[in-house]
C-alpha cells in the first residue's frame, strides 16, 4: 500500500485547501482480509496456521519433557506421546488427552477419579505440566509467532495485490 496524492502548500499560496490522500490497494486488502476469514485452504490462512504452530511447539515439548511417564505397562508413556500442536483458524494450540488417553486432566490437575477406579490426588487449579510450560514459554511463543507472521504478511505470494506501483493497481 501507498499514500498518494497530497495537496502541497506553499508560504507565498493560501493553504486552506485540505490535503488529498488516496489509499491504493485498500479494495485488495478488504477482498484478501474476507479471504482469510472464509476460504481456510488460501496461502494466507495456511501460512497464519504454521506460524502458530511453530509458536507453539517449544510448550509442546517442554510439557513432553516434564509429564510423568508410568511404569504401568498399559500406560507407559502414552500420555507423553499424546501431547500434540493441533491447528486453529488462525493458530494453533498444545492438547493431551483424548478418549484413549480420559486421564489427562486428571493427571493435569488431579481430583478425585472414578474410572477404571477411585482415585485422588490434589487439586491444583493452575495445572502441573501443560499451563505451566505455557506460562512460563508465553513470551518465547509470543516471540516465535510475531516473526513468523511477519514473515507471512511480508511474503507477496499470501496477498491478491503484490505490485509496489500505484499506476498497476485498478481497486
Amino acid at each position: 500500500m501507498d499514500f498518494v496524492g497530497a495537496a502541497h502548500a506553499r508560504n507565498d499560496v493560501m493553504a486552506s485547501a485540505a490535503p488529498v490522500v488516496g489509499l491504493v490497494g485498500l479494495n485488495a486488502l478488504a477482498r484478501d482480509i474476507r479471504r482469510l476469514a472464509e476460504d481456510q485452504s488460501s496461502p494466507l490462512f495456511e501460512a497464519m496456521k504454521a506460524a502458530g504452530r511453530q509458536a507453539a511447539g517449544p510448550v509442546a515439548d517442554r510439557v513432553r519433557g516434564t509429564i510423568p511417564v508410568t511404569d504401568n505397562t498399559n500406560h507407559d508413556g502414552r500420555l507423553r506421546d499424546d501431547i500434540r500442536v493441533t491447528a486453529t483458524r488462525t493458530g494453533a494450540a498444545v492438547r493431551m488427552g483424548r478418549k484413549t488417553v480420559p486421564y489427562a486432566g486428571w493427571v493435569e490437575f488431579g481430583g478425585t477419579r472414578k474410572r477404571p477406579h477411585t482415585s485422588s490426588r490434589e487439586f491444583v487449579k493452575g495445572g502441573r505440566y501443560l499451563f505451566p510450560a505455557a506460562a512460563g514459554l508465553s513470551a518465547v511463543s509470543a516471540e516465535l509467532y510475531s516473526q513468523s507472521l511477519t514473515a507471512v504478511f511480508g511474503n507477496p505470494g499470501v496477498w491478491t495485490n503484490t505490485t509496489t506501483n500505484p499506476e498497476a493497481v485498478h481497486d
